[in-house]
């Protein structure tokens, strides 16, 4: 990484000690999907996804219940063997997406290495860092990671953590760079700046650092600092210091490439994070150079998933809207071209009432009003409409803003009575879902009471409403009543 990440603060510098006792050392051998393996071996967190992987299911301690009035037995099993188990638990959940599941085994985690290790012991910094890092890529949620992380580093920097070898100096180097890259991510989306650059450059500092030590594990290392790269691309491309972040994924790049090799689809990311910063220009935009970024990753996933797969969908729908944006007579059909392709992927993979087809529906119906197909766009609008229904609710958001661009496209077409109708049906349900005093309804309000001063609408509701005077019953001032005037009423 360039000179200008590093920094002088060396307040917060671990000291690492040659002696002291010895640690269990903790293999770092890549993990498989199975999970039906009688070995005892613990897996290591891999660092090029950010998740937990495991080979190996983990045994359950359970006492058992026979269904009768009994006394359950105690669970003697030892705290150190219940980690184990647990830390297998959360690696196996954590890989299959099982969210909540693998927080509520992370917590367990955090506990128990409290009771094996002890209050200001690194394996238990080790632990919050684990937790901390589930919080943000799992649930997304900044400040918890944030929270745990604060924590874990507190535990790191308020002692001297011995080491009796490499492997174990490495792993300390780890368990801090975890650290300070779950935080400068997690402010990163916090919108703390200049707190998460700090903490970025001091993960890339310390990496540096670890990279000088014997016998480390080279893939590991570098999927370290293809991490790093990364995040620091993309805070930079947050604070519009586009010629750093370039920097920064292109340097990803180079790792990425060096490593997995010139088609990996760890490069599919990447290059549309390039693309991506070089549409945040603005007017300054090299649109063929975001457009060759995103044909980039579109061609690596093509080549390395099957055709009818999410992730060339996704590829085909980013590539589209960066066509779009070209805004020329030959983009704009390619962006239609790819936007067909994602579509198709979308329906056979997801159906057509999902919400990612229904975005690449509304993408597509925005480029055929910009192509000047209003009718085949109209076309499109009802079926997404229809997908929204049974996608979201028929009284949504998502509802409200089809009926909304309906109404202006019968509007632009002169349609007064039709755009009334849909306006109304947008406002309806505005109102339902905000009220009437939220700025969305009002806008929505004023459009039809503009609509309804035109000389013809105005007409139409005037004949409505004498209309319905006609059709009311006739007022009669006598009330009728079930016994006559001074009449006792039956008991």
């Amino acid at each position: 990484m360039a000179d200008e990440y590093y920094s002088s603060d060396d307040e917060d510098r671990m000291q690492i000690a040659e002696i002291g006792r010895a640690i269990v050392q903790v293999p770092t051998a890549s993990d498989s999907d199975s999970v039906h393996n009688d070995g005892g071996r613990v897996a290591r967190l891999d660092f090029s996804t950010d998740e937990f992987t495991s080979e190996e299911d983990e045994p359950v301690y359970t006492a058992r219940s026979t269904g009768r009035k009994k006394k359950q037995k105690v669970n003697m099993t030892p705290p150190e063997d219940l980690l184990d188990s647990t830390e297998r638990k959360a690696r196996k959940y954590s890989k299959k997406k099982y969210a909540d599941r693998a927080i509520r085994e992370l917590i367990r985690c955090n506990a128990l290495s409290r009771i094996v290790y002890g209050d200001g012991h690194w394996r238990l910094a080790e632990s919050h860092a684990n937790l901390a890092n589930g919080y943000l890529l799992l649930k997304g949620l900044s400040s918890q990671a944030h929270y745990h992380a604060g924590i874990a580093k507190d535990i790191m920097l308020s002692g001297v953590h011995n080491s009796s070898s490499t492997t174990e100096k490495a792993r300390l180097h780890y368990v801090l760079i975890r650290i300070y890259f779950v935080l400068g991510r997690s402010l990163t989306m916090m919108k703390k700046y200049s707190e998460a650059e700090h903490h970025l450059i001091k993960a890339e500092k310390i990496s540096h650092e670890r990279n000088k030590l014997r016998d480390i594990d080279e893939y590991e290392q570098a999927d370290i600092d293809i991490k790093i790269a990364i995040a620091l691309g993309k805070l930079c491309m947050q604070q519009n210091k586009t010629a750093l972040g370039a920097s920064c994924f292109e340097k990803a790049i180079d790792l990425i490439r060096r490593n997995y090799g010139k088609d990996s689809p760890e490069l599919i990311p990447v290059y549309q994070d390039l693309g991506r910063l070089e549409q945040s220009k603005g007017q300054h935009a090299n649109h063929d150079r975001a457009i060759e970024m995103y044909l980039q990753a579109h061609s690596i996933a093509t080549a390395r998933y099957s055709g009818q797969s999410d992730e060339v969908g996704q590829a085909a729908h980013m590539l589209a809207l960066a066509y779009a944006e070209a805004d020329s007579e030959e983009s704009e059909i390619s962006a239609e071209s790819y936007l067909d392709e994602s579509l198709g992927i979308y329906q056979v993979v997801h159906g057509p009432h999902n919400s990612k087809t229904i975005e690449v529906q509304d993408d597509l119906c925005k480029l055929l009003l910009r192509t000047d197909r209003p009718e085949e766009a109209v076309t499109q609008l009802k079926t997404v409409i229809e997908s929204k229904g049974v996608c979201y609710g028929d009284m949504s958001e998502e509802v409200a803003d089809s009926y909304k661009l309906f109404g202006s496209i019968r509007l632009s077409e002169g349609k007064m009575d039709k755009a009334l109708k849909h306006f109304k049906r947008c406002l309806s349900i505005q109102t339902a879902l905000y009220g009437s005093k939220y700025i969305k309804t009002k806008n929505t309000q004023q459009t039809v009471d503009m609509l309804l001063q035109s000389p013809s609408l105005a007409a139409q509701n005037a004949k409505s409403k004498e209309g319905q005077l006609k059709s009311r019953p006739r007022f009669n001032a006598t009330v009728g009543r079930s016994t006559p005037l001074g009449a006792q009423k039956p008991s």
